[in-house]
């Protein structure tokens, strides 16, 4: 907490080089990140870290994925990319990947957090406490470690930008996810909380997707199934555009945030659910 404190005490001295005058010219055909930038993803493995992942090598930006062992194991990152082992939740891992990362890169562009998972479906009454401490650390303990772990290489940029992943869980709970809700929501106040403390240097936004047909739904890349069955398409009748979300449906806004277009964008969070949440 005292290092964070340190990184938010630095960010409210003005720098003249956060200027308007020391912005990158905007290329109105980009939407993600220039052509050589440095970007982490955390949870590159899963099915939207995949997804983005690729798209990011597609275009020219330079990625280091970090994640499970076993993640790194079942999805290996496409050639060229720095892949990490990391378990989000644990302080000492977490320290030690983005180690690694400071020693090839003295500073980074982008950061994008995509760690989390479900586990158990049930109501708060019947939880056991094992099982809300370990969704509360895979999931909101996760991205406060990370994200106090990648400020000093965003801010070493000078315009670094951070995403968060949250959900729209995090707004709207449903029984049985609560503890799961509790952890997205936290994320929500997070992203605000980390945008405030770093401007200028960095700017901090997040994603809210909606059900999203990936490897989630069991629970998470490379985790025990939580549910038995689970047909998307069932939900797609309470979509207005008609259909489930795909893992490429969350790159194009992850991009945007990470990249220049976004520049004025500071302590958001973009529901991307196809009109669900705003019926």
């Amino acid at each position: 907490m005292a290092a964070l404190a340190s990184q938010a005490s630095e960010s409210d001295v003005s720098d003249p080089g956060a200027g308007p005058s020391a912005l990158t010219p905007l290329d109105p055909a980009r939407l993600g990140p220039r052509p050589g930038a440095r970007v982490i993803v955390a949870g590159g493995c899963g099915g939207m870290g995949r997804a983005l992942v690729r798209a990011l090598c597609d275009t020219g930006v330079q990625v280091a994925v970090l994640d499970q062992p076993s993640a790194l194991r079942a999805h290996p990152p496409p050639s060229g990319v720095l892949a990490l082992p990391m378990d989000g939740s644990d302080a000492a891992s977490v320290r030690d990947a983005f180690a690694a990362v400071r020693a090839q890169w003295p500073s980074v562009d982008g950061f994008c957090n995509l760690i989390g998972f479900m586990k158990s479906w049930v109501r708060v009454a019947d939880m056991p406490i094992d099982v809300f401490d370990e969704v509360v650390a895979g999931n909101l303990r996760s991205h406060f470690l990370c994200a106090q772990a990648a400020l000093p290489l965003l801010q070493a940029s000078g315009q670094g930008t951070m995403v968060n992943v949250s959900s729209t869980l995090g707004m709207d709970v449903g029984k049985g996810y609560v503890h799961y809700s509790a952890c997205k929501a936290g994320i929500i106040a997070l992203t605000k909380g980390l945008a405030r403390e770093n401007a200028p240097r960095v700017r901090v936004n997040a994603i809210a997707p909606g059900l999203t047909d990936t490897a989630f739904l069991q629970g998470g890349t490379g985790r025990p199934a939580v549910f038995e069955a689970m047909d998307p398409q069932r939900y797609a009748a309470r979509v207005p555009l008609g259909r489930v979300a795909v893992a490429e449906d969350m790159v194009g806004p992850i991009l945007f945030l990470l990249g220049d277009a976004s520049r004025y964008v500071n302590g958001e969070t973009m529901i991307v659910d196809g009109g669900v949440y705003t019926q």
